[in-house]
């Protein structure tokens, strides 16, 4: 069972209502459960209030309240409070780097861009199971592909190239299934790309998993034949775009 324990609070600000602010010994409390989340850019960290720190702390303030960009947070844990409790949580959101891996009925694209391959323990779980459920459902379509997944999020959260999401961990994109000889073409995907050699059975698979086993927010794609399993959005012809919701809270022990 997680265990954090803290005398006062840990960031940027100033102490309150008589408690410690960013005692020396609850800094590294901190510092290590991070690291053992998986966000180890901080293990060398010894300013409790730098902009490495604040805006790590930052960052997972956005990913517990299923924000999609780094935008909001004020860079501190209070004892007791929402961030110190999900930090200290059986479920607390860790951090991946997704390079190269697979899975059943999943694998990361090899042309993925290789800066914005990161993401929540939360994402992976959700694509493991979706992957399972897309095995189950495509048993009878010849050929189907994996479901690929293409771009993630950046190492340390926040702006992601190319996108205006994709900052916490908490969004993927997915390249369609083609149908074969095409399955492999990475580089031949235009704007409407469910108009040309798509796969249509295995992407009626691949969506009705995500949707059934990822806790999605939503899913953007904008092939009309989707209405009711995905959302019509600009430039989301050619990949689906999966947002994913916060669990419930597994506490820990965190008082």
């Amino acid at each position: 069972m997680a265990l954090l324990k803290l005398t006062g609070s840990v960031g940027s600000g100033s102490a309150s209502k008589g408690l410690p602010h960013n005692d020396p010994a609850d800094f590294k409390k901190v510092k290590d459960r991070f690291v053992e989340l998986g966000y180890t850019w901080v293990a060398g960290e010894t300013n409790p209030k730098s902009t490495e720190f604040t805006n790590l702390i930052k960052l997972f303030q956005c990913i517990i309240k299923g924000k999609s960009k780094r935008d909001s947070g004020d860079g501190r844990i209070d004892r007791n409070g929402e961030t110190h409790r999900w930090l200290a949580a059986q479920n607390s959101p860790g951090w991946i780097n997704m390079t190269g891996r697979t899975g059943i009925g999943w694998r990361m694209t090899p042309l993925t861009h290789t800066a914005n391959c990161w993401t929540t323990t939360w994402m992976n779980d959700a694509i493991q199971y979706a992957g399972m459920a897309y095995i189950t459902r495509s048993m009878f379509i010849n050929d189907a592909p994996p479901m690929w997944i293409r771009d993630l999020t950046p190492m340390k959260g926040g702006f992601a190239s190319g996108h205006k999401s994709h900052q916490t961990g908490l969004d993927v994109d997915m390249r369609l299934p083609l149908l074969p000889p095409k399955t492999n073409v990475w580089d031949k995907l235009d704007a409407k790309t469910y108009t040309k050699y798509f796969y249509y059975e295995a992407a009626k698979a691949q969506v009705e998993s995500i949707k059934s086993k990822m806790n999605t927010k939503f899913i953007f794609f904008n092939d009309p034949r989707f209405k009711g399993l995905a959302t019509k959005e600009p430039n989301h012809g050619n990949h689906y775009h999966v947002r994913i919701k916060p669990p419930m809270r597994i506490d820990g022990i965190y008082m």
